[in-house]
């Protein structure tokens, strides 16, 4: 549902100097599984790490998730779930999404570093 709008989300954060973001899409989460959405603690603990140890100021980070869905039958079963309730993408309109999100990202910051 978002696929188009990736341009329009990455300057939808205020900072304009991010050195530094880190990428999940909640799938196969340090050995928990497919989260979905609710893996946005691993970009945000990974950033912690390279402000806390590599200096990096907190306000040049970014954690992002690419809600992709979820293949967890769970989280698509709870009427909490804050994630995107359909089966997760796969296949080439996945890679079509990571592509556009990563050429917005490239556009608005040209010199960041991306790590999923």
């Amino acid at each position: 549902k978002d696929q188009g709008q990736m341009a329009a989300m990455v300057y939808n954060w205020p900072h304009r100097d991010v050195h530094v973001i880190v990428v999940t899409d909640g799938s196969r989460i340090l050995g928990l599984g497919d989260l979905g959405a609710s893996g946005m603690g691993i970009p945000i603990g990974k950033l912690s790490l390279y402000c806390a140890a590599g200096g990096i100021a907190p306000h040049r980070v970014l954690p992002v998730v690419l809600d992709v869905g979820t293949d967890n039958e769970q989280l698509l079963n709870d009427e909490s779930y804050l994630g995107a309730n359909m089966k997760r993408l796969k296949g080439p309109a996945y890679f079509e999404l990571v592509d556009e999100f990563l050429k917005a990202v490239r556009y608005r910051w040209p010199n960041v570093l991306v790590h999923f």
